[in-house]
């Protein structure tokens, strides 16, 4: 076999490069968010698929990822909870105290710094039984976890009504998402490899508030009827690699998870580079061969538009209000 030549393979990494970047798309991002005062429910995006909720007397956080370690240590050496970047932007996002933090699924940028955010916050951690190795793994207890079984479960955090639907993550595309397939099955200590944080049971959940209902994946995988029965004012998408799924797949994801919903709005989110440190800022991967995040968007514009439905992303520390479901 004829391998490919240098000049090829710097010709192909130049063809992959990508300039698109959502937050200068006018379309999806014309003005930052800032949420207005006064009562409802604030939603502000912290990177990747960490979503900071509160009613101004509870607040929830999902996944809490932070630490960010970058590509080459992801890939090829340990990784572990950074206590000192954690703290960092805890305190950057005014986060001291948590009711909640619901963990989608178990994947290391969704579940790495788990653990050390829920020591920090107080707070109980709420995720499958692979989370829970995780928990484990870090020292702590059953006191600070509710466990979700494979079927889903619904809890109470003062006025939000949290319910974990399952779901499924989308299709491994690369020989390192076929590493973290399947379940964890014992205690996960770090500093350890990425592909120890398998993504077991994976759930979307819905969050509702008297004030207002949110829908969040934190994966471009769904399951028939996974939000049956339920709808939401804004649903925060998960958009990583869904333009590298075939349309079919595409379309059952969009449906399953807006328009059964039938939102006024989506947010995509999980389309930052999560290997990029946070002070850097948000932005998409590099190179459209790790994912193609301008067809990402453009599949979510397109379908938005033909269902009359408001489409636009977020930066990191945006935010906005729902009150009686609007969006201000």
């Amino acid at each position: 076999m004829k391998l490919p030549t240098i000049s090829t393979l710097l010709a192909i990494t130049l063809c992959s490069c990508s300039t698109y970047h959502p937050l200068k798309d006018d379309a999806l991002y014309p003005t930052p968010l800032h949420a207005t005062s006064g009562r409802g429910v604030t939603v502000t995006f912290l990177g990747n698929t960490t979503i900071l909720i509160s009613d101004g007397t509870t607040r929830l956080l999902v996944d809490g990822f932070f630490s960010r370690p970058g590509a080459f240590k992801t890939l090829f050496g340990r990784i572990g909870p950074d206590e000192k970047i954690i703290g960092k932007q805890l305190c950057l996002a005014g986060i001291t105290k948590l009711d909640a933090l619901l963990i989608g699924h178990s994947h290391h940028d969704h579940a790495l710094d788990a653990p050390e955010v829920t020591r920090r916050t107080h707070a109980v951690a709420m995720g499958s039984t692979s989370y829970r190795f995780i928990h484990e793994g870090a020292g702590l207890d059953d006191r600070s976890l509710i466990v979700v079984p494979s079927t889903g479960a619904q809890r109470r955090f003062g006025k939000f009504t949290v319910t974990f639907r399952p779901s499924k993550h989308v299709s491994s595309h690369w020989r390192s998402q076929e590493k973290v397939e399947g379940s964890i099955d014992s205690a996960v200590r770090p500093p350890t490899r990425y592909s120890d944080y398998n993504h077991g049971d994976v759930f979307a959940l819905h969050i509702a508030h008297p004030d207002g209902t949110l829908a969040i994946t934190t994966t471009a995988g769904a399951k028939k009827g996974q939000f049956k029965g339920l709808k939401a004012d804004v649903v925060l998408l998960g958009v990583g690699l869904l333009a590298k799924e075939p349309a079919a797949t595409q379309d059952d994801y969009w449906r399953e998870s807006v328009s059964a919903l039938r939102p006024h709005t989506v947010i995509p989110v999980h389309w930052d580079a999560f290997t990029r440190k946070l002070d850097a800022g948000l932005a998409p991967p590099p190179f459209t061969i790790i994912d193609d995040v301008n067809g990402a968007m453009t599949i979510v514009k397109n379908k938005g538009k033909t269902e009359g439905r408001t489409v636009r992303v977020m930066d990191l520390r945006d935010s906005f209000r729902l009150r009686n479901g609007v969006m201000q």
